[in-house]
């Protein structure tokens, strides 16, 4: 990683750190009987991660939940095939300015909604990801534990399995239906 983007990076955590400051956020716990609403976040870049995303979407719409998907690549070049609706965004690092904040419209709306539970299936370090997650509204946050503890209000350890969004799904899928 170059020098300038360490700051940048440095500059952007600080900047956040302040943001949730002035924020006053208390988790709710919701299990997947009571939830009405997710949000999806996960790598777009990963073909293995859009298919655990559009099997979780799957399952989510066959319970009735209404669902909102967020993929995330890091090349803009990838996002093209991709095709999005209400429903389904595809955002690159070009939806940011030089402070990680966002410029696209499809972001603001993403951290502004008050989704029931946030699931979060990147598994890299990308500040971006990180910005939404912390930023976002949602009641209930969930995601992989290797991550920023602070990200989510439930942590899935994927032990061995990093970057197998299917265990972590698998997981999530378990945990969420347990706890009350």
């Amino acid at each position: 990683m170059s020098y300038l983007k360490k700051l940048r990076i440095l500059l952007a955590g600080f900047l956040l750190k302040l943001k949730l400051k002035k924020r006053k956020r208390t988790p709710v716990t919701c299990n997947l009987s009571a939830a009405k609403s997710i949000g999806l976040l996960f790598n777009s870049d990963n073909e293995s991660d859009r298919k655990t995303a559009k099997a979780l979407e799957s399952f989510f719409k066959q319970s009735e939940v209404r669902i909102e998907v967020l993929g995330y690549s890091k090349f803009k070049h990838n996002t093209g095939n991709l095709i999005g609706d209400n429903q389904h965004h595809y955002i690159h690092p070009q939806d940011f300015n030089f402070f990680y904040h966002p410029k696209n419209n499809a972001v603001d709306s993403f951290i502004q909604r008050n989704f029931d539970i946030l699931i979060n299936l990147y598994q890299d370090a990308e500040f971006p990801v990180e910005y939404i997650t912390k930023m976002s509204e949602a009641k209930f946050k969930v995601g992989c534990a290797h991550l920023d503890p602070s990200m989510h209000d439930l942590m899935i350890d994927v032990n061995n399995n990093k970057g197998d969004s299917a265990y972590l799904c698998k997981h999530l899928k378990y945990y969420l239906s347990i706890i009350s």
